[in-house]
């Protein structure tokens, strides 16, 4: 080895993981390889409406289930009505269900790896 300093061995550095954070917050949305944005300081408290509170929603699940079936305007309701089914098994053969839309239309079919198969009846 030399004396001249610039012949010095290097030192190498090695980065060690680190067990926590580096920044302690909620993540709000993934950017990219590794890269996440987060929101730092106090979280506000969710504000819970009083019809969604625990005791409200209790109430009007009891009632609920204290009148036989479903009302067709529970099932049917919002922006998406189309795009949802009701389902109930065929009473003539139990391996059959039938899928009921918003408009009334029942079509006969099988459930197969979770989507709706219509029969050729």
């Amino acid at each position: 080895m030399s004396d001249h300093p610039a012949m010095a061995t290097e030192k190498s550095t090695v980065r060690k993981r680190v067990a926590s954070p580096l920044v302690e917050g909620r993540p709000v949305a993934t950017l990219g390889r590794g890269m996440t944005l987060v929101k730092v300081g106090k979280a506000p408290r969710p504000v819970v409406r009083l019809e969604d509170s625990t005791t409200v929603l209790v109430k009007k699940v009891a009632r609920a289930l204290n009148r036989p079936g479903i009302a067709r305007s529970d099932v049917f309701r919002g922006p998406d009505a189309a795009k949802v089914f009701a389902y109930s098994v065929y009473p003539q053969d139990p391996t059959q269900v039938i899928r009921e839309a918003a408009d009334g239309t029942k079509v006969i079919g099988r459930l197969v790896d979770g989507r709706f198969r219509a029969s050729r009846r």
